[in-house]
């Protein structure tokens, strides 16, 4: 369940998304019910919509700050249960001439399904590595 390529192409696509300021494909990564946890508390989805309008000022604020472009760095996945599993990614977040403005981790946890390939259900911000 979800091979480490899979996994790469599926964080790649995500960034992308994020770095494109694509809402819809941002939501398009969520299997929601969805919930985002971190120091500041905790965020619940119930519909992409919910995503996306949760995106909408992140992605923004980054643009703002000269960030063009998202390279996820995939540390470390676990396999949880046969669909479930859990990815401990460090976002690079990179200017226009490529140099990093910021690093961010995460770890996500994953459902898996042959129809849908991966999804994110949990997010929860952790220590840079």
């Amino acid at each position: 369940m979800g091979d480490l390529d899979e996994l790469r192409r599926f964080f790649d696509d995500y960034g992308k998304a994020l770095a494109d300021v694509d809402l819809a494909g941002i939501a398009g990564c969520y299997r929601v019910p969805a919930l985002v946890l971190s120091d500041a508390g905790a965020v619940a989805f119930s519909a992409n919509d919910e995503v996306e309008a949760f995106y909408a000022d992140r992605v923004q604020h980054y643009h703002g700050r000269g960030i063009v472009a998202a390279r996820p760095s995939l540390r470390s996945h676990t396999t949880l249960s046969r669909q479930l599993l859990t990815v401990d990614v460090t976002w690079a977040f990179l200017d226009g001439e490529g140099v990093t403005l910021d690093q961010e981790s995460y770890r996500y946890v994953l459902r898996m399904t042959e129809d849908e390939g991966p999804q994110i259900q949990v997010v929860i911000a952790t220590a840079p590595a």
